[in-house]
């Protein structure tokens, strides 16, 4: 299994897994292929060896006081961008464990490197908390978000500076 880029035509099967991965926080396909077009340097995708898709990370420049609403495509990317965003990060069950998440999290830090960028944002759901925590992020600010950005009650905004 490797990371490679993303193309267009991955963002259906991106669509797919994240409708297993993330039963409780669905995205439009709408949503990810609106990140694909602004700012495809931070789209990849994990697959198998025979081509299937086994994970996907989504990631562009933002901003730490107005995170993405969830399910709701980005019309433009924020600016100016004061933040590298770590959209979404999912891999199927069947990769865990095998630190491919940690190379997501290398390419998402060598991405906001290039870009110049001091830290990466991102929001926590569901139990990943102690997972980014491993990966050097903590709470930015209290870390509560405006519930209406509906990433449910246990999310948290994370940062890691660079």
């Amino acid at each position: 299994m490797h990371w490679r880029a993303m193309v267009e035509a991955d963002i259906a099967r991106v669509a797919d897994l994240a409708e297993v991965v993330h039963l409780d926080y669905p995205e439009n396909p709408a949503v990810f292929a609106a990140c694909f077009r602004l700012y495809p340097a931070g789209c990849h995708v994990l697959v198998h060896e025979n081509g299937r898709l086994g994970g996907y990370l989504v990631s562009h420049p933002g901003r730490f006081d107005t995170p993405p609403v969830l399910d709701v495509p980005l019309i433009a990317l924020p600016e100016p961008a004061d933040c590298y965003f770590l959209h979404d990060l999912a891999l199927g069950a069947e990769t865990r464990g095998r630190g491919l998440a940690n190379q997501a999290v290398a390419l998402v830090v060598e991405e906001a490197r290039r870009g110049g960028f001091p830290a990466i944002a991102l929001i926590a759901v569901g139990d990943a908390h102690g997972f980014w925590e491993r990966q050097g992020f903590s709470l930015m600010g209290d870390g509560l978000l405006d519930p209406s950005k509906g990433y449910g009650p246990e999310a948290r905004a994370l940062i890691r500076a660079l």
